[in-house]
């Protein structure tokens, strides 16, 4: 049963992929570089996505990049969407008693604008944001919060997600709504992969896990 759900914003619950990339090729465009097809972006992005730059724009620094990265998408946060079904499936989590966590690289404050737009900015228990590399935080994020790695599972929509997932114990779900296209999911292995939240929230079904518990609990007693 899972009890406990980490999501990713961007891709995940976010429809923000538009903005981003054009947010990034304004970047691209201030170190005089071509602009990338939607395709060649999603082929090419990667995270934590210093990575990426470094690879794509080699003399760029990360204290140079953000800077820009504020400034070229401070017009596009009301470009940014939920994903069809995400209202629904934080909706389901909460009446069935689920635990929901927010683990993403996504700015404080870009996740601030934007969520609170979105009416979803209270929806979890901890938003965990600005984090570079979700690896290095997720068991955190248990042990805090006193996860069952049995009973928790990391939903995204990136092979880092899935990484993550990996490090913590947790189950691995991807979703295919965002950056990562299923040929690059695929082969990193989630232990699910849906179409998207809607779908996910069929898998994880109507019973409610308070109700379960409490189920559960009455069969020891008796």
């Amino acid at each position: 049963m899972i009890r406990n759900l980490l999501l990713d914003w961007s891709g995940t619950l976010a429809d923000d992929l538009g903005p981003v990339l054009t947010a990034t090729n304004a970047i691209f465009r201030e170190y005089g570089r071509n602009e990338l097809t939607r395709e060649e972006f999603r082929a090419s992005f990667r995270l934590p996505y210093s990575e990426f730059y470094a690879e794509l724009l080699p003399e760029a620094t990360l204290e140079g990049l953000q800077p820009l990265y504020e400034k070229f998408f401070a017009g596009l946060h009301d470009d940014v969407g939920l994903m069809p079904g995400a209202l629904e499936f934080i909706e389901f989590c909460g009446r069935s008693g689920r635990r929901i966590f927010l683990l993403s690289t996504i700015k404080a404050s870009h996740f601030d604008a934007q969520a609170r737009r979105l009416g979803v900015r209270d929806a979890f228990e901890h938003p965990y944001v600005d984090v570079m590399d979700k690896r290095g935080k997720i068991r955190e994020i248990l042990a805090t919060h006193a996860l069952d790695p049995g009973e928790t599972a990391f939903v995204g929509d990136m092979v880092h997600d899935i990484e993550t997932a990996r490090h913590g114990g947790v189950l691995s779900i991807a979703v295919l709504t965002g950056f990562d296209s299923l040929e690059k999911l695929a082969p990193a292995g989630p232990d699910v992969i849906v179409t998207g939240l809607a779908a996910l929230q069929k898998l994880l079904g109507g019973m409610t896990v308070i109700e379960n518990a409490a189920s559960a609990n009455g069969s020891d007693a008796g």
